[in-house]
């Protein structure tokens, strides 16, 4: 049984595909969900009040729009979704009227070892994400966030694509 499902978003369209997957999951099985967005923190100078920016809609309507088609975000719509994810996260659960829904914001480094870590200690059933978020090429320097997970992961991970 399913009942406590951790979705990892980034702000990139497959990851909020990967939410729309939990919803309907969840739905079906009568799941909580806890929405869970790792910033990583390369400008440092954010860390003192690390505040979320207000996403406006029309980055919000683009977002949707490109996750149906597949579209790329422009360089300025990724840092706006990276930085308006658990916005966009609240938005879309509203819009579904999902209820157990919790959302989490943790700060880290090393995105993989955070979502692991966080399914461990809020005891998930499974992990939803999706196949590559906003960096394509920091995934082909650094290797895969979601390979990673799947390797390490105490749960079974559910991929998005």
């Amino acid at each position: 049984m399913l009942n406590r499902i951790l979705v990892s978003i980034d702000g990139s369209p497959l990851s909020f595909q990967a939410l729309d997957f939990a919803m309907g999951l969840g739905a079906a099985c009568g799941s909580e969900i806890i929405v869970l967005h790792v910033a990583v923190p390369f400008d440092l100078s954010k860390l003192h009040s690390y505040e979320m920016e207000k996403l406006d809609d029309d980055i919000y309507e683009k977002i949707k729009k490109k996750a149906t088609s597949k579209e790329e975000l422009t360089e300025d719509e990724k840092a706006k979704a990276e930085a308006g994810a658990l916005e966009v996260a609240k938005k879309k659960a509203a819009e579904a009227g999902y209820k157990t829904i919790l959302f989490k914001e943790v700060i880290d480094n090393e995105p993989a070892k955070t979502i692991v870590k966080q399914a461990s200690i809020l005891m998930a059933d499974a992990i939803v994400m999706g196949t590559s978020g906003l960096g394509l090429m920091s995934a082909a320097l650094l290797g895969s966030v979601s390979g990673k997970v799947v390797s390490s992961a105490p749960c079974p991970v559910i991929i998005v694509r």
